[in-house]
């Protein structure tokens, strides 16, 4: 059984790395997989790739150190927690499972839960690999969208210049209501982080790559 065939992806991945952890603990990536609800890519390494050698270097060290946090006995690792922010991208939540395989080695799949923002940010080579990052930041949105302020709308329609009584009797659908949400309190949190993650590493390459106005260009060309 090979690494790449230990451990299979679920229709709730969006981006998986493929690690190889030898006996003697060194980690390579045999391949990665970036999936969209239409679409499916894979990349496999005809030669393991050390992590610091595939990814920028903030993302290859959080995984390095995720990975050297993984017991090597150990077969499941969550860490919800995991965040990574690179210019251009934000990378949230990590899932860990291993196998062991015939030759002692370990073919672990780290499952990242979420990113928002352009993969290829992740990588140091081949850009052209990327997929379209505003049908990734544009499918969070929706979801924060569907399920946090839908469901406030429908209690405001409700609560809206509503008499005492009116309100009385629909009590047991606001209960509901805010039930639901309550029930996935941490998961949208986990969203909206993200989004505001993206957004204000957004703005900040945006301020940092500012292009010089007039009366700056002024300056510039003339010295002063």
């Amino acid at each position: 059984m090979s690494a790449d065939h230990a451990l299979e992806t679920t229709e709730s991945d969006h981006f998986v790395v493929h690690v190889v952890r030898g006996k003697n603990a060194e980690i390579r990536v045999s391949s990665v997989e970036l999936m969209q609800p239409d679409m499916r890519n894979r990349y496999s390494f005809r030669t393991p790739r050390a992590l610091n050698e595939l990814f920028v270097k903030e993302l290859a060290d959080a995984l390095d150190s995720a990975l050297r946090r993984f017991e090597r006995d150990a077969r499941i690792l969550s860490m919800p927690d995991f965040r990574v922010q690179v210019p251009g991208l934000v990378l949230g939540g990590l899932r860990l499972l291993s196998t062991r395989l015939e030759d002692g080695t370990d073919a672990i799949m780290v499952r990242v839960r979420e990113y928002v923002g352009s993969i290829k940010s992740a990588f140091r080579f081949d850009h052209a690999m990327s997929l379209e990052s505003s049908c990734v930041r544009e499918r969070i949105a929706v979801e924060v969208l569907k399920d946090i302020v839908n469901p406030l709308l429908d209690i405001l329609s409700i609560a809206k210049e509503a008499p005492p009584e009116v309100l009385r009797s629909n009590s047991d659908a606001l209960n509901r209501q805010l039930r639901r949400m309550g029930a996935r309190q941490e998961e949208l949190s986990f969203y909206t982080g993200m989004l505001q993650r993206y957004i204000a590493g957004c703005r900040e390459d945006a301020e940092n790559n500012r292009l010089p106005g007039p009366a700056e260009n002024r300056r510039l060309f003339s010295g002063h």
